[in-house]
């Protein structure tokens, strides 16, 4: 039997869940989860919940919240971040401490209280991983929970009043993988532990077992793209069958749980889209896939605090799943870190997930600490937004905002590795040397013409310290230049907005393409070239932003705004 269909066979038999109380026992209810996740939201169970919103005591209805409200939200996955990266976790654990458990006294007033609701939950009897747990049962949502295979190293004397590191990790800075010379470690954390020490192997894959066996969860999710690699940069080959080997135990762990629970147990990995990476990781996934140790793979472009993406580039990795039954997701970071926006926008998000579909994704995630685009409680907007995520027919004529590639604004300069990020902007514009970048677009616009639904279509491009005026830039879209006839001009060179100033300082070249030039499904080729600069300044131009944004209405002669009053 596939791997696919045994998990099919049992979660069939899964135990339906919770009536309305976080504690009262399983029934069965009218609605169904769904086989398997095609829509998952990320949550570390902290920033977006009552552990650190809500002022003490907290009742169980109170924790919960973090799964109720994604209560027919359109996502049928919460992967609940259960633990940190210093080892220690916000549930009652028995193969490791609980956030708080090793603190004689706190230094940090959020951490604080969230150590407390965990102590008081814990005292009152409720296990906080369960209760999220059946929660997530009750609502039809499938329960993946997350973990760090990545131990974060600390010192007692400076870290020991915040509680995020246990003792496992305090008594053990032999296990941290210290500096290195290869260039790639500067964007690597030295005090990470070391994965080729069998004590940081049997530690983590205790919890992770954990996680499987004593709780009703439906998987774990395991991150290996943040504090990695797990070991020395030029130890990567002996990490890659020890970290082979330990999904290997894990499966077996998670295949018994399976059938002792009735209740089908996922593995799900997070590691980058691009395979050379994953393999300058130490990660195997050809033998991930081959042998059955994992379920899925969130796709993600880089590594670290990943920057927000809006398209994958699987086809290497669909070769390697071929008609296995892994599943693919493309991992989504939303966070766009701009002056305005923390988070990416609604038609942002759209477009990422129009354009996961039409690579042919089996699921899209929002891969995120938190997500909380316009603050939490989630808003209406918010749950717009993610109602039609999982459906790319309701995608295909909504509003969308593709946007090209781009580290946060606190990066000063470009990143050399992992491969994926190298293109990213800002990019210098220097005369004569042209910026040139790829854009993936799912709509069809062509249809959507006959149709008469296009609204507009606009290339935004944002570049820095630029006074119009003085300097010649010619755009192109796929090899045609875009004429001075549908630009506009945006002056930011110094414009005062409530906050401030607008950031950075320079100009906005928007074109208002005509049918002609439209963009074609796929990729669009942009070019930017600095023909004629002003002579009179010396400073530094940089492509910052470019966007693809197009505006649909719900049907001909149906304008949004119609009128202004």
């Amino acid at each position: 039997m596939h791997r696919r269909e045994f998990l099919q066979a049992v979660g069939a038999s899964t135990p339906a869940a919770l009536p309305a109380s976080a504690d009262a026992p399983a029934t069965a209810s009218a609605g169904q989860p769904p086989t398997e996740p095609r829509v998952l939201l990320y949550d570390d169970g902290r920033h977006a919940s009552p552990l650190y919103q809500y002022a003490p005591p907290l009742t169980p209805d109170d924790f919960v919240i973090t799964v109720d409200q994604l209560a027919d939200s359109g996502v049928d996955t919460l992967v609940y971040v259960a633990g940190l990266e210093g080892g220690t976790q916000i549930y009652d654990s028995r193969v490791a401490q609980t956030w708080g458990d090793n603190v004689k006294q706190w230094t940090h007033p959020v951490w604080y209280r969230a150590g407390r609701h965990l102590k008081q939950l814990i005292d009152d009897g409720h296990d906080p991983l369960e209760l999220i747990c059946r929660r997530a049962h009750q609502q039809n949502l499938l329960l993946l929970a997350g973990n760090w295979i990545s131990l974060q190293g600390a010192d007692r004397a400076t870290e020991g009043g915040r509680g995020r590191q246990s003792d496992f990790v305090f008594d053990h800075p032999r296990f941290e993988v210290g500096p290195e010379k290869d260039p790639r470690a500067r964007y690597a954390h030295p005090r990470r532990f070391s994965f080729l020490h069998q004590a940081v192997r049997d530690e983590r894959l205790a919890v992770f077992e954990e996680m499987l066996t004593r709780y009703p969860t439906d998987g774990v999710e395991i991150n290996l793209t943040e504090f990695v690699p797990l070991c020395r940069f030029d130890e990567v080959d002996r990490l890659s069958p020890l970290l082979t080997e330990w999904l290997r135990r894990l499966r077996k762990t998670a295949d018994r749980a399976a059938q002792d629970q009735g209740r089908a147990k996922r593995i799900y990995v997070r590691l980058p889209t691009d395979i050379p990476t994953q393999q300058q990781l130490g990660c195997d996934s050809a033998t991930w896939i081959a042998d059955g140790l994992v379920d899925g793979l969130v796709c993600m472009n880089g590594i670290g605090d990943a920057v927000m993406t809006q398209c994958w580039s699987m086809e290497p990795l669909k070769k390697l799943v071929g008609d296995s039954d892994c599943r693919l997701v493309a991992g989504f970071n939303n966070l766009l870190q701009s002056q305005f926006h923390r988070s990416a926008t609604q038609a942002m998000t759209w477009a990422a997930a129009a354009n996961a579909w039409n690579d042919g994704a089996d699921g899209f995630a929002v891969v995120d600490y938190h997500w909380t685009p316009n603050g939490w409680p989630l808003t209406a907007a918010d749950y717009q937004t993610l109602r039609v995520l999982g459906h790319p027919e309701l995608l295909r004529f909504r509003d969308k905002d593709y946007r090209a590639l781009r580290l946060g604004r606190s990066r000063n300069e470009p990143i050399a590795w992992p491969d994926a990020m190298v293109d990213a902007l800002p990019k210098p514009l220097e005369e004569k040397q042209p910026v040139e970048l790829t854009l993936q677009i799912a709509d069809d616009l062509e249809a959507a013409a006959k149709q008469q639904k296009i609204e507009s279509v606009r290339l935004r491009i944002r570049i820095t310290n630029i006074e119009a005026s003085l300097n010649k830039v010619r755009v192109e879209l796929n090899g045609k230049r875009l004429p001075e006839s549908i630009l506009s001009l945006d002056d930011l060179i110094y414009r005062q907005q409530p906050l401030g100033s607008f950031n950075p300082y320079g100009f906005v070249y928007e074109y208002r393409l005509p049918e002609s030039l439209w963009p074609r499904r796929g990729e669009n080729r942009v070019r930017v070239k600095l023909v004629e600069k002003d002579r009179g300044i010396d400073t530094k131009f940089d492509v910052s932003d470019i966007d693809l944004v197009i505006d649909y209405n719900p049907q001909r002669h149906l304008r949004e705004n119609p009128v202004a009053y």
